[in-house]
């Protein structure tokens, strides 16, 4: 199976999409690209136009897009979700003739990440074939990409984040691509693809760009004029287009990656959000990013199994140092970006396809060996090092995906606040429709940063024969409602509260409790099940019916 060209991607997809649809609803992280795609999609971007023209500015009551009301904290180019929103009408126009896809907000959402999912895969199987022929020349089988693509398939971050609206994870794919040009000896388009994500998705790809530029220069793949006048031009480019797009969108000039890259460095204010160790991504990270694979990435150095299979009785070089130009920039990366104190897993997923390259590397040095093996003859005792060997590195790689949909059943219950809009989905769904025009609905932030996104808002409006009216409780106005939630302003609350503060009536302020969401899920070793606590309450004004 490990010499069919369609083995490998086939299993990273399926792991893929089984993370898409057992986990459908996004994070405060995501919120950004999913809202804009959302936005972009149903309204375009003639409503910015028409902003501009405004002469009385922006009215953030009235504002169309969901940026302009809730802008966070940095602002994101619109540059990656611009293109799937336009992939997706493309989609709509070809559905038309069986459905239209515009009345169905959560098959876009999924559509939507569907084609980023897309974006991700394409490129680890152009990897896959570019570190095949890098390091398995001699064969014209498909065995190292095949081990690559699996290797990837077993963990769980990278099939899980391949399909969620991150700027790490559009990073990744343009990343992989990159490494993908660097493999196949073609530096220009590794530098322009990595310029690219650094200038327009992700600022922190700089630092990938640093410790890769310097291996060119050092091995000599590149001049230094040549590589100056490539980063120039391709900055440049890339200026040219985030620009104009984001001052628009954003109703402002500015350059988004680099107002992120002064807040993260120069003001250093990421760390409000928590620090942790400087050691945190050698120790942490990358032991629960690769699982049991990491022991692979050193062992892609050794020559161990032809060591072994010699059984000393010819002269062989213990250290393969072939994939270290590609791996040491790589390690480098991870090093220096452990200065920043603020620090998340995803911030350095950038340097897992590498990573596995090296494993599959090692992976299909042993097999090689082995296949060898079997048509010479060799001592007892190596046959079964070879084959104790083997064995180790399977298991490697099943214990790995076993623990990976085990996190992946766990990471369900990580998104309470789309659970509980769900829930309140068919709470209207089945309420009588004679009752009054209009149903207000408050969103706290809790609910808004666990899986309520327009997409899902749409929905629930959709289903309702009356109109729906919903308020978020965003990070800029999260206390604005609080006297009309004692008013009883609100028909439906979904709100984070505390179980001590319902009443005797299982209510709060004049509401009845009528379902709640669980979430913050743990496993518990002790009886072996998945434990979680109730997080989003989901209260109906008290006497509607």
């Amino acid at each position: 199976m490990l010499k069919w060209t369609w083995f490998g991607i086939f299993v990273l997809a399926a792991t893929s999409l089984a993370s898409l649809v057992l986990c459908p609803h996004s994070k405060v992280e995501e919120s950004f690209n999913l809202q804009a795609v959302h936005d972009l999609y149903y309204h375009g971007i003639s409503p910015a136009i028409q902003l501009i023209l405004r002469k009385d500015g922006i009215d953030s009551d009235t504002a169309l897009y969901d940026h302009l009301r809730y802008p966070g904290v940095v602002p994101r180019s619109f540059a990656c979700p611009l293109l799937i929103s336009f992939i997706l009408r493309i989609v709509s126009l070809l559905l038309r003739p069986l459905m239209i896809l515009d009345r169905h907000p959560l098959l876009v959402q999924s559509l939507a990440r569907l084609i980023l999912l897309s974006f991700n895969l394409h490129a680890h199987y152009r990897l896959a074939k570019a570190a095949n022929a890098r390091f398995n020349p001699s064969t014209k089988n498909f065995v190292m990409g095949n081990y690559f693509l699996l290797v990837t398939a077993c963990q769980f971050h990278l099939p899980y984040y391949a399909s969620r609206m991150l700027p790490n994870t559009f990073a990744l794919g343009l990343v992989t691509h990159s490494y993908a040009s660097w493999l196949m000896a073609q530096p220009t388009n590794a530098i322009i693809t990595m310029v690219f994500c650094a200038a327009v998705v992700r600022c922190d790809t700089l630092i990938l760009l640093f410790t890769f530029g310097l291996t060119l220069l050092i091995s000599k793949e590149v001049t230094i004029q040549r590589a100056i006048r490539i980063g120039l031009v391709s900055a440049a480019v890339s200026i040219l287009l985030t620009v104009p797009l984001d001052s628009l969108l954003w109703q402002r000039l500015l350059w988004p990656e680099a107002e992120v890259l002064l807040f993260n460095t120069v003001e250093n204010k990421s760390s409000d959000y928590g620090v942790s160790p400087w050691h945190w991504y050698a120790l942490k990270a990358l032991p629960k990013g690769l699982l049991l694979t990491l022991p692979l990435v050193p062992l892609s150095s050794l020559r161990l199994p032809q060591y072994i299979a010699n059984g000393g009785r010819k002269k062989t070089y213990l250290w393969d140092l072939e994939g270290m130009p590609f791996l040491l920039p790589v390690i480098a990366f991870v090093g220096l970006y452990s200065i920043l104190p603020h620090k998340e897993i995803r911030f350095i997923l950038i340097a897992f396809p590498m990573f596995n390259v090296m494993s599959a590397k090692a992976l299909a040095n042993i097999h090689h060996v082995r296949e060898i093996y079997r048509k010479e003859s060799s001592t007892r005792v190596s046959f079964w090092l070879l084959e104790l060997i083997h064995v180790a590195t399977v298991l490697s790689l099943l214990f790995s995906l076993l623990g990976s949909l085990l996190f992946v059943h766990v990471s369900r219950a990580n998104y309470p606040g789309g659970d509980a809009l769900m829930m309140l989905s068919r709470e209207l769904e089945l309420s009588p429709n004679d009752l009054s025009d209009q149903v207000d609905i408050f969103v706290d932030v809790a609910s808004a940063m666990t899986g309520v996104s327009l997409f899902g808002q749409r929905y629930l409006q959709n289903i309702s024969s009356r109109r729906v009216n919903i308020i978020k409780g965003g990070y800029e106005n999260e206390h604005e409602h609080r006297i009309d939630l004692k008013e009883g302003k609100f028909d439906y609350l979904l709100l984070e509260t505390p179980a001590s503060r319902l009443d005797t009536n299982g209510g709060i302020n004049g509401y009845d409790l009528i379902n709640i969401a669980s979430g913050h899920p743990r496993i518990n070793l002790a009886s072996l099940s998945i434990e979680t606590s109730d997080c989003i309450y989901i209260l109906k004004k008290r006497g509607k019916v």
